[in-house]
């Protein structure tokens, strides 16, 4: 297989010969979904497309969600919080290889950190690309840290938006 010469052209030999020995052009095609799922709030009911991170601790704002198949992800989380200046929070996403969805809440055994911590500070928001296969299930959680991003107990609960793409 043949590659360019120019670093952003490359790309492998675009022939193939099919079964019958005649050559025929390599085509891909893909396909992007958009998971929609439950958004928990900080009491445990669910709204759909909102969150709440409070600051008694990790609060889930995405449950469980199943992304086997595919092998790429987009993250969007909306801190929507602007009434109090005091409505930062950290996010952190879960992976998990199980083939059924985790029982357990995000954080727990069965789930792995996928990066490091977010931090939004209040009417902000942070977008994370995610290209780690073969996840299948993904969470994320929020926990109000305020402006310092520390739970030192002055936490000013904010709401969350999350939306997440998957192809």
């Amino acid at each position: 297989m043949a590659l360019k010469s120019s670093r952003g052209g490359r790309e492998y030999d675009k022939f193939v010969a099919d079964g019958s020995g005649d050559t025929s052009l390599r085509v891909t095609s893909t396909t992007s979904v958009t998971t929609t799922t439950a958004v928990e709030t900080g009491a445990g009911g669910s709204a759909s497309g909102t969150g709440t991170a409070t600051g008694t601790g990790e609060t889930i704002i995405l449950v469980a969600t199943d992304v086997s198949g595919k092998s790429r992800m987009g993250i969007q989380i909306f801190n929507t919080g602007d009434t109090n200046a005091t409505q930062g929070a950290t996010y952190k996403v879960y992976g998990s290889l199980l083939a059924s969805a985790p029982t357990n809440p995000p954080g727990g055994s069965n789930w792995t950190q996928i990066g490091d911590n977010i931090n939004i500070a209040r009417s902000s928001n942070a977008y994370k690309a995610i290209s780690t296969t073969p996840i299948k299930w993904i969470s994320v959680t929020g926990e109000a840290t305020d402006d310092d991003f520390l739970s030192d107990g002055g936490e000013t609960a904010t709401t969350t938006n999350l939306y997440l793409m998957a192809d």
